[in-house]
């Protein structure tokens, strides 16, 4: 082989004899362009090539006397440089010429052309770096190590070369045909697509940074084809979008955008680098969605409306690209609920409301007058069922919150929007808080869910009634009540009538409701309730052991001693206040009363038990039926049994000589004696309710009585506000009540100032006047930690440790501020604008 080899020391001869070689592998031949390196060059021609090529270098660094291979690096002389560098400007010569005299065949188009010459270029540029591997390894890694960024290996050597001659000169025929080609994809002509790839991956091969060749360069990529090809994508969906809006509506334009994305992002994305994706879906969410944002936020509405979970999910996926987009559109999902569920609560009562009207009109017969109708709207608003208005508010919520999971994925911003919303028309709304009522009013919703919460936990509620209501319903609007404490207080007051007569559905439940209310507030919010059921356990206790003690008095006999539930109650938890009531406790009962006294003050001395005689319920067995019915069992209040106790010795009374045996006002005669008058257990003569409260009316006990239920509830039926409905009469009687009435009190309350207000008037005053002291230790206790601080972060401070009870108003916390000033807590600081904190 040597015989045919140049001469080593000879560059004409050397590179006369490799060019052929050279051709072979670049392709020079146009008869053999598309075939194989390998099917065109023998593995003899390609080792006798190589073989030059290092013969050469070799030769010359022996004959220079200055390279050695195996010296360091750093030892070698400057004129080691002459050992590749003729044969190096022979090659990068010779490309520029084969490059320039590619020739493009009759109706191709230079795409083609380009992608062609490429492919075929690009194969015989690793096969001829192979070729010149001495060279590089020596030669080219010195002259770069020197510093020298102009000297590559030979397949970047080439690279650069086509980017010289081929690329630089034709990059924009070049770019437009291929953004042409990607057009007429997207109106839905096929074309090459492997075309297309080789084309725009050519961008970045050709992409070389000459100060790291093994650093990727993106330049040539951005600068040639993304630019371009985003600002034309931006030009053709700008047209497409405003035409497609213009004879399509805007639900089909989402589906359609979802479409178009689809095909950039995952279809097309086989032809640009990763680089390009993120300036694509911007420029996508831009001219689709962005600069039609108006439309869209319009539509939005109207899907909810529709109730359209696909369309309103595709809208917001669409809007999700761009997360700028969401604020706006969660402020008018926040909006849209509220006003749904203020809708909502509008048309139950306005359904309720005609129910009640058309009751009234079949009872009376006849149409209503203008002052009927504004007693039946009244009416209405107060008898509306708790059930129907929290379920109505839950209806609102679930469905909302179905499209907050489904469509918006359970995002933050709309989930908030949701219980915003949610929070502001549970709260706020024509029943809850009616057009008119002050700024300090509390929301009714509390009220509601209390009410709500003892239909569920009673044993009386009808089972169709509580068939579908559950201790989640109460937990989920408890969440978004603002006035939680009103819910404590009203619930309080049911639970403690469940306990005391014994109507709870079970001990577990109530447990159930008290753990939950805890875990979602804090031990603090139920202190009063589970002190309250430690109160009956105890009682429950003591229930027991007063049995035993009874039954071993010598004198004992269960008519003598009643069987006795008695509750023992702490004043300062349970919501009963005391006050004094004139009431001569039957005889029967006076033992009882007696010895429950002396066991419990044996057992706690210096306690002091007051007797809340309203509060108590007696079942009373009366035999007054035909002869051989079993005895009736009445359920009554302790002045109905009282009342019931003075028949035995006679069946017909007076109101005077009841009054005379019981000691009770005529209020709470007249209240007890309702029902029985009702039920037909009690004649009244003369008939009326102006006679009912008359000295000289009879009451005649209807024997035998008949009713088709052994067991009655009287104590139910008692109506406290028996007064009220002889408001409007001039009978010196009634008159003579409303003086009697102040003497005592049917509901067992203060009777300074109050007897005049409904249990709902009185649960809202002492609802404020607890706020006011909770708001007053807040102060203390900011201002003992602070010391001193400006009023407006004082009052943002009352706020944010309030806002867990209520919705504390700055009216609230400044009477509470002045009350500590004259309390001396406080005291103004000179500056006019500060409070410090007196020890």
């Amino acid at each position: 082989m040597s015989d045919i080899l140049p001469r080593s020391d000879d560059l004409d001869a050397t590179w006369n004899f490799i060019q052929p070689g050279i051709n072979k592998i670049l392709g020079n031949d146009d008869s053999q362009f598309n075939k194989r390196v390998n099917k065109v060059l023998s593995p003899t021609m390609y080792m006798e090539v190589y073989t030059a090529i290092y013969n050469y270098c070799v030769n010359k660094s022996r004959s220079s006397g200055h390279f050695n291979a195996d010296k360091p690096t750093g030892s070698q002389n400057q004129s080691s440089i002459l050992v590749g560098s003729e044969i190096y400007e022979r090659l990068q010569k010779y490309l520029k010429h084969y490059i320039g005299n590619f020739q493009r065949q009759p109706d191709e188009s230079f795409l083609k052309f380009y992608v062609r010459h490429w492919k075929r270029y690009t194969i015989g540029a690793i096969f001829l770096n192979h070729t010149f591997d001495y060279m590089n390894r020596y030669w080219v890694q010195k002259e770069r190590s020197d510093g020298k960024r102009h000297i590559f290996d030979v397949n970047t050597l080439c690279l650069m070369t086509w980017k010289e001659v081929m690329f630089d000169p034709n990059s924009t025929v070049l770019v437009n045909e291929i953004l042409n080609q990607i057009t007429e994809e997207r109106d839905g002509k096929n074309i090459s697509r492997g075309t297309l790839t080789t084309a725009i991956k050519s961008f970045v091969a050709l992409g070389i940074d000459p100060q790291d060749l093994k650093k990727l360069n993106l330049n040539v990529y951005i600068q040639a084809f993304e630019i371009p090809f985003l600002a034309r994508t931006e030009a053709y969906y700008k047209e497409y979008s405003e035409q497609y809006l213009a004879t399509h509506s805007v639900s089909e334009y989402i589906v359609d955008v979802h479409q178009i994305i689809f095909n950039e992002e995952r279809t097309l994305s086989i032809y640009w680098d990763e680089h390009t994706r993120k300036p694509l879906s911007e420029t996508l969410n831009k001219v689709l969605i962005k600069d039609h944002v108006d439309k869209l936020e319009a539509d939005f509405i109207t899907l909810l409306d529709s109730k359209d979970e696909t369309q309103i999910s595709g809208l917001y996926n669409l809007m999700n690209r761009d997360f700028t987009l969401l604020p706006k559109l969660a402020t008018a999902y926040e909006e849209y609920v509220k006003k749904a569920g203020e809708n909502a609560v509008m048309r139950l009562l306005a359904q309720h409301k005609a129910a009640v009207t058309n009751n009234q009109n079949n009872h009376n017969g006849s149409a209503a007058t203008h002052h009927n109708n504004k007693k039946m709207a009244l009416a209405a608003a107060h008898s509306l069922p708790p059930k129907e208005y929290i379920k109505n508010l839950l209806e609102v919520y679930n469905v909302f919150r179905g499209i907050t999971m489904d469509c918006f994925e359970n995002d933050a911003l709309f989930a908030k929007a949701l219980d915003n919303a949610c929070r502001a028309y549970i709260n706020n709304n024509e029943f809850a808080l009616p057009p008119g009522s002050p700024r300090s009013a509390t929301s009714k919703t509390s009220e509601m869910l209390a009410k709500y919460s003892d239909q569920l936990l009673k044993k009386s509620t009808k089972p169709e009634i509580s068939q579908d209501m559950s201790i989640d319903d109460i937990m989920t609007i408890f969440k978004f009540l603002t006035d939680k404490d009103a819910f404590e207080s009203h619930y309080r007051r049911l639970f403690a009538k469940r306990l005391i007569h014994g109507t709870s559905t079970s001990d577990e439940d109530e447990e159930s409701v008290i753990q939950r209310l805890q875990s979602e507030n804090s031990m603090e919010y139920t202190g009063k309730i589970t002190k309250m059921f430690q109160d009956v356990r105890l009682s429950k206790l003591l229930e027991d052991e007063f049995d035993v003690m009874i039954k071993r008095q010598p004198d004992y006999s269960q008519f003598k001693y009643p069987e006795l539930q008695p509750f023992i109650l702490a004043e300062s938890m349970w919501p009963f206040s005391y006050s004094e009531v004139e009431f001569n406790l039957p005889e029967e009962l006076k033992e009882s009363h007696k010895q429950i006294q002396e066991l419990y003050t044996s057992k706690h001395n210096g306690r002091v038990l007051k007797w809340l005689w309203p509060l108590c319920r007696a079942d009373l067995k009366a035999e007054i039926g035909k002869a051989g019915r079993d005895p009736f069992i009445f359920t009554v209040t302790l002045f109905q049994l009282s009342i019931l106790l003075l028949f035995n010795d006679s069946d017909i009374m007076t109101l005077e000589q009841i009054q005379d045996g019981t000691n009770l006002s005529i209020q709470n005669i007249a209240a007890s004696m309702v029902p029985f008058i009702k039920f037909k257990l009690v004649q009244q003569l003369p008939p009326g309710l102006e006679a009912l409260v008359k000295p000289e009316t009879q009451f005649k006990l209807n024997t035998p009585y008949k009713a088709l239920k052994s067991n009655i509830n009287f104590a139910g039926g008692v109506k406290n506000d028996i007064l009220n409905a002889l408001s409007h009469s001039s009978d010196l009687n009634a008159q003579r009540l409303a003086k009697n009435a102040t003497s005592g009190n049917a509901n067992g309350t203060n009777t300074n100032g109050e007897e005049g207000l409904t249990e709902t008037e009185r649960v809202e005053k002492e609802l404020n006047t607890e706020r006011q002291i909770f708001l007053e230790a807040c102060i203390v206790r900011i201002m003992k930690a602070k010391r001193k601080l400006p009023h407006s972060m004082l009052v943002n401070e009352c706020i944010a440790q309030s806002h867990q009870r209520f919705n504390a108003k700055v009216s609230m916390i400044k009477r509470a501020i002045d009350n500590l000033i004259q309390k001396g807590y406080l005291q103004r600081c000179d500056d006019g604008e500060s409070y410090s904190y007196l020890a």
